[in-house]
């Protein structure tokens, strides 16, 4: 097969996450993926017996590189974690192959609770920022927190369908200003808020 195992299947896996983020997993064969990686397909069956296998390796892959990204930076407040969050998404292959698979397979009963165990990650992240930033706590934080990952998946999603009216910078102007918003209005000493 090749000398050095460990780096054929690195190669693979970046490989295909690649090219399933570009065109979809449907639409990518192993053959493709293989003379991209510079291996043959028998070493995508040997590493991963099968596409939906190698499918499965990538997402794993993608979710802890993701997860791993995205630890506490020094509590450097919401503002900033969500701009951290927003820029893990900029012009990179793991954010391409997670966008296109919740689309493709966001109803598959094996990929729905990885996804969903990532949001939740996310989402304590930011209700741990929102606390400590507003000293609200419990389910109004976490709900704050809900809805800036709404709002950060939603803009995603439509700057990739609207590319003339708003460019990258006006997407993330509106993530940070509802973040602000949201901030102000959980430390409003009223009680009202999310």
């Amino acid at each position: 097969m090749t000398k050095n195992s460990a780096e054929a299947r690195r190669s693979i896996l970046d490989s295909a996450t690649l090219m399933f983020g570009r065109n979809g997993f449907a639409r990518t064969g192993t053959e493709q993926i293989a003379d991209h990686a510079g291996y043959s397909q028998a070493t995508i069956f040997f590493h991963f017996k099968t596409k939906a296998g190698l499918l499965e390796a990538c997402l794993e892959d993608a979710l802890a590189r993701a997860t791993t990204n995205l630890v506490a930076a020094d509590t450097s407040g919401t503002l900033q974690l969500a701009e951290r969050l927003d820029r893990a998404f900029d012009d990179h292959p793991t954010a391409e192959f997670l966008g296109r698979m919740l689309v493709e397979f966001g109803d598959n009963s094996t990929i729905k609770p990885v996804y969903a165990a990532f949001h939740e990650h996310v989402r304590q992240l930011i209700a741990a920022e929102l606390e400590r930033d507003t000293g609200v706590g419990g389910r109004r934080a976490y709900v704050a927190a809900a809805a800036i990952l709404s709002m950060m998946v939603g803009i995603h999603a439509e700057q990739r369908l609207e590319t003339i009216r708003f460019d990258r910078r006006d997407f993330r102007e509106m993530l940070l200003n509802v973040t602000q918003l949201l901030l102000h209005q959980l430390g409003r000493p009223d009680g009202a808020g999310p």
